[in-house]
């Protein structure tokens, strides 16, 4: 059996942010709230890149020895993070609503779930209620 290389796992953290990108709210009973993706403001990536610098050849002199440089590369950390902001004044929003579960999926709507993460639960009651989660995707190897 084969090991699955670093650069695999950093293949695999570029696919989930590429198309991973919705994220549902819903209430204990697993009912969806609402689902929202990167493309509206109140959902983002929050996770920090991890740059590491590292030695490459950019040339060659007359002679054929390789000249090195080093860059920089930023990689994605073996957490990467979903971040949903919700209002109870938000148009999407009936209040009250107890929030309880935050579910990743790579369609609109319907689909598989990708990733579950179950939170206290918070019952938003009025206007000024607001929520943030911060959903976790941990893929390791870093």
């Amino acid at each position: 059996m084969a090991e699955v290389t670093e650069q695999a796992y950093q293949d695999l953290r570029q696919h989930i942010v590429k198309n991973w990108k919705y994220i549902e709210l819903q209430d204990a009973s697993g009912n969806p709230i609402i689902r929202l993706s990167p493309d509206d403001t109140r959902v983002t990536w929050v996770h920090e890149t991890i740059k590491v610098e590292k030695e490459v050849i950019i040339d060659y002199d007359r002679r054929g020895n390789p000249i090195p440089d080093t860059v920089t590369i930023e990689k994605l950390p073996s957490t990467l993070q979903l971040q949903i902001v919700v209002k109870g004044s938000d148009s999407e929003i009936s209040l009250p609503k107890t929030f309880a579960k935050s579910v990743i999926y790579n369609v609109a709507t319907d689909g598989e779930p990708l990733s579950e993460e179950s939170f206290t639960p918070f019952e938003m009651a009025n206007d000024q209620d607001e929520i943030t989660v911060v959903h976790n995707i941990v893929v390791p190897q870093l």
